[in-house]
């Protein structure tokens, strides 16, 4: 099949849903015509230089994990067209915004299957780091619960399917209201490179914690801080990553300092390549995050062997217990966390060694061989359903392309109806045969409101593709 991914992350850059997007496209480049469309240097195709799947880049601009594409008339008419060309059977968008929301008004204009992976909680998008990745005060004012609320739920009335990476993920998804279909698949790795990390020796000296991932206050390193300091002086916690907040990080050395923890390692962002050989020599992994909807890093922890002590969420939850390492209430204390974390080191070695294998097995089952079948059942099933045309959807208002503002992106559209005309593709094809008035459904497809969200997604994505290339301009 040919399937089109959406990410709003270059390959290399977004944290763990960044990672996700490409990989998952790069594996089911694999076996199917894939094309990922995301941020580039300039907008255009071109293939990856080690693997089968080709990338159609959006000129973005920023110098940070997340950059903003610049969605002008030509932008948006070149993604257009190359979708067009390429004629996806599905389109799966990572994110509920920018190029992912052009990709939705094109699936829906052409009748095909539209999935989103959801990557956050929708109650709680916010809380997720968005504000603080963006770095951008202007839109960070613009930003609170009712708005991304109203997004959201526009977004999730066009999707086809949504993708949940596991039961926690469902129910808030359920609870925020949305009751379309939903497939459960979760995050995969490439549990092969973990497979062969040696196990870490329990009866060495010094014992060694590790934790992987953004510095931010959602992450929670401050209470790992509180919770090391029960520890003797013989452990050591290595926190591997950067922070979203420079300010976050100071905090956090500040409190090292004030007790006296010289065995506190700040090891800043490392390859993602050079994570397992972390992960080898570390004795225990430690989260104390407050929300992670499915946290890569923990899974490759229990895949390298190591033991996972933290703190409950949607990823601790599912996946860690006792025979893994330990699961505390959010509620637990530092000194409780400390606890945990020497149970385990002092542990007889073969007892230790029977943890590990158990975190191993723990994740046995998210290979990426097993997520791209399971998502290619799911693209089947869609696809089954969308063969035919339904009443319902010939049943929508006029004109809707006259509720955008005047400018470049209205006259585009309507640009497209007209070349329509005179160059009908298939399905706008077979909808002239059934009424001259039909011509217009592939546009009347989509709701007043969603054209109303692309008219307002243009405007920002411009300022803010302005905003972030002259910063990255001052910086030179």
């Amino acid at each position: 099949m040919r399937v089109a991914f959406l990410s709003l992350f270059r390959r290399g850059h977004g944290g763990g849903e960044g990672r996700v997007a490409h990989e998952l496209a790069r594996h089911f480049a694999d076996h199917h015509d894939t094309v990922m469309i995301c941020p580039s240097d300039d907008t255009g195709l071109f293939r990856e230089e080690d693997s089968q799947l080709r990338v159609f880049g959006v000129r973005s601009a920023g110098d940070g994990e997340f950059q903003m594409p610049a969605l002008s008339a030509k932008t948006v008419r070149s993604i257009f067209d190359f979708l067009d060309a390429f004629s996806p059977d599905v389109v799966h968008a990572h994110e509920p915004a920018l190029v992912g929301l052009i990709g939705q008004i094109w699936a829906k204009m052409n009748r095909v299957p539209f999935v989103h992976t959801s990557h956050v909680l929708p109650g709680k998008v916010l809380d997720f780091g968005a504000t603080d990745a963006l770095d951008m005060k202007l839109l960070q004012g613009s930003l609170s619960e009712s708005i991304s609320r109203r997004v959201l739920t526009d977004f999730y009335s066009n999707c086809d399917a949504i993708v949940a990476l596991n039961q926690s993920a469902l129910s808030a998804l359920r609870d925020f209201g949305y009751q379309g279909k939903v497939f459960v698949i979760p995050n995969g790795r490439d549990l092969d490179r973990y497979a062969g990390c040696a196990i870490a020796d329990v009866e060495a000296d010094e014992k060694k914690l590790a934790f992987v991932g953004y510095l931010s206050e959602r992450k929670n390193q401050a209470y790992l801080i509180n919770a090391h300091a029960d520890l003797p002086e013989h452990y050591r916690l290595i926190l591997l990553g950067k922070a979203l907040k420079p300010e976050y990080q100071e905090r956090l050395e500040r409190m090292c300092r004030d007790q006296g923890l010289e065995n506190v390692v700040f090891a800043g962002q490392v390859p993602h390549q050079e994570i397992p050989s972390y992960l080898e020599r570390s004795h225990v992994f430690v989260s104390a995050s407050k929300m992670e909807v499915q946290s890569l890093v923990v899974i490759e922890a229990l895949a390298s062997g190591t033991p996972v002590v933290g703190l409950s969420n949607e990823t601790i939850d599912e996946l860690v217990d006792d025979e893994v390492g330990a699961r505390l209430p959010q509620e637990a204390g530092p000194r409780r966390f400390a606890m945990s974390v020497r149970r385990i080191c002092d542990l007889p070695a073969g007892d230790y060694e029977a943890l590990c294998q158990n975190a191993r097995d723990r994740v046995s089952h998210l290979d990426w061989s097993n997520v791209v079948e399971q998502t290619a059942e799911a693209y089947h099933d869609l696809m089954d359903e969308k063969a035919s045309i339904t009443k319902e959807e010939g049943a929508m208002l006029a004109d809707l392309v006259s509720t955008l503002p005047p400018g470049e992106v209205r006259q585009l559209l309507r640009q497209r109806i007209a070349s329509a005309r005179r160059e009908p593709g298939p399905v706008a094809s077979f909808l002239m045969k059934l009424s001259v008035g039909k011509k217009w459904r592939a546009l009347k497809r989509v709701p007043g409101s969603t054209w109303l969200l692309a008219a307002g997604t243009v405007i920002v994505s411009l300022v803010g593709y302005l905003f972030m290339k002259g910063r990255g301009e001052a910086a030179d």
